[in-house]
Order: structure tokens, then C-alpha cells, then sequence
């Protein structure tokens, strides 16, 4: 699923949302087979799986910001709505849901952590004579 097919209705079903995302940690998840079938003592062999892998997490950190930011717009919205009306329990009820729905997105976060860390040690134990460029490795450190 590229950016273009990310929809607000995407974020908020959490079921599709989540499966999506197991859809994009494929690659993660199938990391030692594909280590093995990589010719790891070749710099261009691992250079090439380490792209699949780099994509993989910006396209997942791309879809976990485009909803944090659709679901921030929404409360941000509603928020304004509550102090024209402070009483107005139904819409006090939605933004609760919604807070609800926001963190479960915004947990995606640190299971990518978790992912990057892991599939980052098989393939550096693997790819020993791959370097991870600077910039990579500024992206893939930048919230710890």
C-alpha cells in the first residue's frame, strides 16, 4: 500500500491499520531467510537488502506519522468544539474513544523500535563488511 491509498478511514480502523503494518514488518519477520539467501560477503549484496530493509521502516514511519497527524487534526477539531460547548458529554465520550485509538497508533512507534532493533542485529551480524550510512543511522536513531 503506497502513501497515496492512506486514507483517515485507514487509521481509524484499528484492525486494518495493525494488519497493515504486519503487512510491512514482512520483511523483518522473514529477516534470517533472507539473510541467508543474500551473499553476504558481497558489499552490494547486503547494500541491496539493506535498501528493502530502510524502505520498510520509512514507509511503516510514514504511515504511523500520516495517522498520528489525521487523528491530532480530528482532537485538535473537537477540542475546539468542546469550548464552545463544555457540556457536550457525547463529544467529550468521542474524543475519549479517539484519545484511545491515537495511542494504540502512536504505540506502533515503539514496536517499530523493537523491529529496527532486532532485524538491525541479524543483519549487522550477517553483513559484517556493510557500513550503515550516517544519514540511515541518524533516521533509525533519531527517537531513542
Amino acid at each position: 500500500m503506497s502513501k497515496a491509498n492512506l486514507s483517515p478511514s485507514t487509521c481509524y480502523n484499528l484492525s486494518f491499520f495493525k494488519e497493515m503494518m504486519k503487512e510491512y514488518r514482512k520483511v523483518d519477520d522473514n529477516i534470517m531467510l533472507r539473510m541467508n539467501t543474500t551473499d553476504t560477503h558481497s558489499e552490494a549484496g547486503c547494500a541491496e537488502f539493506f535498501k528493502q530493509l530502510a524502505e520498510a521502516y520509512q514507509k511503516r514511519e510514514d504511515t504511523v506519522n500520516y495517522c498520528l497527524k489525521v487523528m491530532d487534526e480530528e482532537l485538535d477539531r473537537k477540542n475546539k468544539k468542546l469550548e464552545d460547548d463544555p457540556y457536550d458529554n457525547n463529544l467529550k465520550d468521542a474524543m475519549y474513544t479517539e484519545e484511545s485509538k491515537r495511542r494504540m497508533v502512536s504505540n506502533e512507534l515503539m514496536v517499530e523500535d523493537i523491529v529496527r532493533q532486532r532485524s538491525l542485529q541479524v543483519f549487522r551480524s550477517k553483513c559484517r563488511i556493510f557500513d550503515v550510512p550516517q544519514d540511515i543511522e541518524d533516521f533509525l536513531n533519531k527517537r531513542r
